[in-house]
């Protein structure tokens, strides 16, 4: 089977303090990990994994990034939250966007989710989904906030006919 081995980025003293001055759970996790290992050669990724509590394919990783990047790679390390590679837009360029789109409002031009879009997508140069328009309104803290006048199907004679024809107090039917 594979034994695992750190290369000396560290000293024990100096992992150790790393490991106790970790305040992320997580970074602590990864720090234990490295420390048993270099404490405790000789012994295979399953063994480690029991007596932490991980799987081995997060020992086999951990080890084999802390080999490859050295004593620093905790600082390169990114969990959840937006890419920017992968983002149309930064936040940034988003915020300056809506922030033309509000000044547009302010002045009084009405704007639908369809106008916003056609905005967006001039200056992406590429076409959006509707959800990315909704979920940038969200990123940002825009909420849709029309309230609905008057029912669209309202009938203002059957209205006025209930108003006349209704009691003003209300009578059990037992008691009729």
């Amino acid at each position: 089977m594979l034994q695992l081995k750190v290369k000396p980025h560290l000293s024990k003293q100096a992992l150790l303090k790393k490991l106790q001055g970790q305040k992320d759970v997580r970074l602590f996790q990864y720090w234990q990990i490295i420390y048993s290992v270099s404490t405790n050669p000789g012994k295979r990724s399953a063994e480690y994994a029991s007596l932490l509590g991980i799987n081995k394919e997060k020992v086999y990783r951990l080890v084999q990034l802390y080999n490859k990047e050295g004593a620093d790679f905790d600082t390169e390390l990114i969990w959840g939250g937006r890419r920017e590679e992968r983002s149309h837009m930064s936040i940034k360029k988003e915020a300056s966007l809506l922030q033309t789109i509000e000044e547009k409002a302010i002045k009084g031009q009405v704007l639908t989710v369809n106008d916003i879009k056609k905005l967006v997508e001039n200056s992406l140069g590429k076409s959006v989904s509707d959800d990315y328009i909704w979920d940038l309104f969200s990123r940002h803290n825009w909420k849709k906030k029309a309230p609905r006048p008057e029912h669209p199907q309202k009938d203002i004679k059957k209205q006025k006919a209930f108003k006349k024809n209704s009691r003003s107090y209300w009578v059990p039917a037992s008691q009729k």
